[in-house]
Formats: C-alpha cells, sequence, structure tokens
C-alpha cells in the first residue's frame, strides 16, 4: 500500500487600488511545496494603497515567513511573505 500526501497552500489572490477597500476574498491553490504565499503594499498618498497578493516560490526568496520594508522614489513598499493558509490577507 502506497500513501501519497499532497500539501497545498491556499492564498489569497487579487489587488486594490484605494485605500479602505479590501483584496476581496478570492483565494487560489498555491502548487509545489515551496510555494508562499506573498502581499505587496505600497502606501501612495492619502487614497492611494496599492496591494497585490497571491502565491509565489521565487518572489519570496528572500522574505520567508517575513516582511521586507523599504522605499521606492519616495513611496514606502511593504512585502511580506508567508506559508500558513490565507496568512496574506490587508489586516
Amino acid at each position: 500500500m502506497k500513501l501519497t500526501l499532497n500539501y497545498s497552500l491556499t492564498c489569497y489572490n487579487g489587488y486594490k487600488l484605494l485605500r479602505g477597500r479590501s483584496i476581496g476574498e478570492e483565494t487560489e491553490d498555491c502548487s509545489g511545496s515551496s510555494a508562499y504565499c506573498y502581499n505587496f503594499t505600497a502606501e501612495a498618498g492619502a487614497f492611494l494603497n496599492v496591494m497585490k497578493a497571491g502565491c509565489s516560490t521565487f518572489r519570496c526568496l528572500l522574505a520567508r515567513n517575513k516582511c521586507i520594508n523599504t522605499e521606492f522614489q519616495n513611496v514606502p513598499v511593504k512585502f511580506c511573505c508567508c506559508n500558513e493558509d490565507r496568512c496574506n490577507g490587508d489586516e
């Protein structure tokens, strides 16, 4: 008897542009055991808050289960990766 285990990570998947909005409730099942959920946020003014979320293996090579904060053209940027189901919401 052969037992096969399939591990699938579920991440939120979507984007938003306006502050006060949510990335939504859509999810995707990530493929591969080395996949991570990611969340990218750029605070660009009083009303503009750009956020993108989804699954990735390569984007998260330097940010496994942590966040990286930096600035790009004077805009604060935050990039987070995590490996638990639905851990990349816009909380």
